[in-house]
Parts: C-alpha cells; structure tokens; sequence
C-alpha cells in the first residue's frame, strides 16, 4: 500500500535536533510539509533551511511548551501558513534524573506540562484538521515507560503515563478516523543523552565525557531509525495500527526487567 505524501503537513514538536529533526527530514524528503518546533531560534531556522536546500518545504514556529499557549501557538501558525495538519509526532520531552531526596515540585510540573499535557492538548487542538483528513499521530514515549530505571521516577512515571494516554486518545479518536501511537525508543544518540548525564554530575566535562562514552555503546540507537518507525506509523501501510505502544530498541531490553 503506497502512502501519498505529497503536500501532507506535519508538526513535529522537539525538532531542531535528535529524533525529531530526523522525523522533520524524512518527511520533508517523502514531500511533506513540515512544522519545525524548538525553543531556539537560531536552531530551528537552521534546521528550515538545511530542509529547503535539500528541496523540502518546512516552517518554523518557535514555542516553549511549559507555556500552555503552546499548542495553540503551533497549530494557529501552521493552519495560516500550511492550511491543514495531517500529522503529529510528540517528540519534545524533558528529562528528571535526580534521587528521590531532591526531586521538587517543579520538576513534576516541568515533566507533566512537557511529556504529557502538551502532547494531549496539541492533539486536541488540532482535532478539526486530524479529523478531515483522517490523520495520524505518533507519540514519541520511552522504554522508561514500562522499565524503571534508578533516579528517574519522574520521567518514568510520565513516559508509563503517555502510553496510556496512547491508548485513551486511540479509543475515543478511532471513529474519526485518527489513529494514535507511541513508539518507546530504548537509548538513542541525542542531546537527551547529554541532559541526563548533566543532570547527574556537577563537572561539565565530566558529564559530557561519559555522555560521549554512552551515545558510542553498541546498544545505542540512532536517530534516523526511530525516524523510520515514525513514518511508518503515519503512513498507509499502518492503516491498521491504533493504539500500539511499541518498544523500539533493537531488542536489547529483551529480558530486562
């Protein structure tokens, strides 16, 4: 089943680097319009002209999502440039790796507006335009969903959160013709990665060094393959998947528990 890409509009939030900048490159490649989001300008308006050279179409629209304006934001400058949204993909997230001692209520309201409330309300938002054209969105979750890990009781409360979600939205949009799904990538080689290990120790070059260590490891993905499953899960030939949560680590979680 070919998938017709061609003047298709996709927001991608999070996407001036990591994941979402290869999600934004291999839509605006297949002939989709693509919505560039980050918080830095300069970034985004890079990352909008690498697209156009490369022959793709893209816009950037420069928001921060702890503002709950955000989504509104986002789907208002895409509908007045682009006219209509096919796709969404919810690539932005923050990271929390502290010990249970110094996590603090901020760091729960900074996760939950980012990785769950944002991802909802974008969603919502753009229900008129996902709905007249049968659309489709892709959360983009973590193995930290199902697998604790040590100091990251947060964003593992949150991403196990997000896949319900997933679930919910898929069960109440299915009659629309919306299909919702979340990929939960295992390590993948991103700035991610540096923030968590920031986070954990005081030495920046320290920090950076054993985030370099860890982006090398062989079980660490790529951005560009976490991409590909996106855009499989928008396209046609995934007509029949709504509602998945799906792990996406090369199978190196696999007895991991």
């Amino acid at each position: 089943m070919s998938t017709d890409w061609q003047d298709k509009v996709a927001i991608v939030t999070g996407s001036t680097s990591g994941i979402g900048k290869a999600v934004a490159e291999k839509f605006s490649a297949l002939g989709v319009r693509t919505v560039i989001h980050g918080r830095n300008r300069e970034a985004g308006e890079q990352t909008v002209e690498e697209i156009r050279a490369a022959g793709g179409e893209a816009l950037f629209v420069q928001a921060d999502l702890l503002d709950t304006g955000a989504p509104l934001r986002l789907v208002g400058e895409t509908i007045g440039v682009f006219g209509r949204i096919d796709y969404i993909v919810n690539n932005a997230a923050l990271v929390c790796n502290k010990p249970i001692e110094e996590i603090e209520q901020d760091d729960w309201n900074r996760l939950f507006q980012v990785n769950l409330k944002t991802p909802f309300f974008l969603v919502q938002t753009a229900l008129p335009w996902l709905t007249e054209n049968k659309g489709a969105v892709v959360n983009v979750g973590s193995i930290n969903g199902t697998l604790n890990k040590p100091g990251n009781v947060v964003y593992d409360s949150i991403k196990a959160s997000l896949n319900h979600m997933t679930r919910g939205l898929a069960l109440d949009l299915r009659e629309k013709g919306i299909r919702v799904n979340t990929l939960m990538p295992g390590g993948v080689a991103t700035p991610l990665i540096d923030a968590w290990f920031h986070q954990m120790y005081e030495d920046p070059a320290e920090a950076q060094r054993l985030a370099d260590a860890e982006k090398a490891k062989p079980f660490m993905g790529l951005p560009e393959q976490i991409a590909d499953a996106v855009l499989y899960l928008c396209g046609s030939g995934a007509s029949w998947i709504n509602g998945a949560v799906i792990p996406i680590d090369g199978g190196y979680n696999i007895g991991v528990s």
